[in-house]
């Protein structure tokens, strides 16, 4: 009697350890929670900041690697939002791309031309840079900052001369445009900001 009960017992537990089998965990779940790293962004769209997009007047430089010739270029974007390459006979866009784009872009044109077998492009911001002329203590030409206006940058040039009118003219992307100094020193809210290639100048007064 005792041995027929001893039986059907082990009968029973080995029916419920093999009902309880855990399985081995292949990934996580969707629904099993995933710790992200400390610092790590928790999603692609979190916090992401779209990449600075070139623009006419931009100074870049333009180096190349695996070549022998042209190996770096010191350039700046016309007007037109174009650069001009050593054996491409047309002007390339390059306003509107991002750095790397125009990187890839140029590598395409000197591949796909057959004007080099394997070339590497990396293209780099130099410093944005705005000018002052005319009637100021120390014309010259200045790094841009982010915010500088128009006052800002005369007064960055140790101020007007003795000899300066309320004619201030700005000269951005072949156009000319004119402020009366005197009225934006009044009401700062008309005070313009700069841009890079900005020519600034101070015109001088007439007696």
């Amino acid at each position: 009697m005792f041995q027929k009960f001893f039986l059907g017992l082990m009968l029973v537990l080995a029916v419920l350890v093999n009902g309880c089998v855990i399985q081995p965990v292949s990934g996580s779940s969707p629904e099993a929670p995933v710790m992200a790293e400390a610092g790590a962004p928790s999603s692609p769209s979190s916090g992401t900041v779209d990449a600075y997009k070139l623009k006419p007047l931009d100074p870049i430089y333009v180096r190349f690697s695996g070549i022998m010739e042209q190996q770096q270029l010191e350039l700046v974007i016309d007007e037109n939002g174009e650069i001009s390459l050593l054996h491409i006979d047309e002007p390339i866009p390059a306003a509107g791309l991002t750095t790397s784009a125009l990187e890839a872009r140029i590598e395409q044109l000197y591949v796909d031309g057959g004007i080099y077998k394997n070339v590497s492009v990396n293209v780099t911001m130099t410093a944005k840079v705005y000018y002052v002329q005319g009637e100021v203590l120390a014309p010259g030409q200045f790094q841009l900052m982010s915010g500088t206006t128009l006052l800002q940058a005369i007064a960055g040039a140790r101020g007007p001369s003795a000899f300066a009118s309320k004619k201030v003219t700005i000269t951005r992307y072949g156009k000319i445009y004119t402020y009366n100094v005197k009225t934006l020193e009044k009401d700062p809210s008309k005070d313009v900001k700069i841009e890079a290639g900005d020519v600034i100048k101070v015109w001088q007064q007439w007696y």
